[in-house]
């Protein structure tokens, strides 16, 4: 990383003919617009907090998934457990038809 070195930009200015209070000015202003500019930058101990974050809403949607289709399955078997009482139901009311009018 490159580090921005204030004397040396004023001596650089200065020497390529700009008085010194306007490179010193102008360095000022370069290092605030720097200093602005990388105050919102995330660092690293940002970017693990939010993995962390990630890591566990991962695990709660695993969670959530998994419950999701527990009670899906509950749901096909009480489905199925209805329909094979309805079948049943109907032959038992058509074998009893059949029986009374035999």
């Amino acid at each position: 990383m490159a580090i921005f070195e204030p004397v040396r930009a004023v001596r650089k200015l200065r020497d390529k003919g700009v008085p010194e209070p306007a490179a010193e000015a102008t360095v000022e202003v370069a290092q605030e617009a720097a200093a602005a500019a990388t105050s919102e930058l995330a660092t690293k101990a940002d970017i693990a907090a939010v993995q962390s974050d990630i890591a566990e809403l991962r695990a709660a949607n695993k969670a959530d998934i998994a419950e999701v289709k527990a009670e899906i399955y509950r749901a096909m078997w009480l489905f199925g457990l209805g329909v094979v009482t309805v079948n049943l139901t109907g032959i038992g009311v058509a074998t009893g038809i059949i029986v009374a009018f035999a």
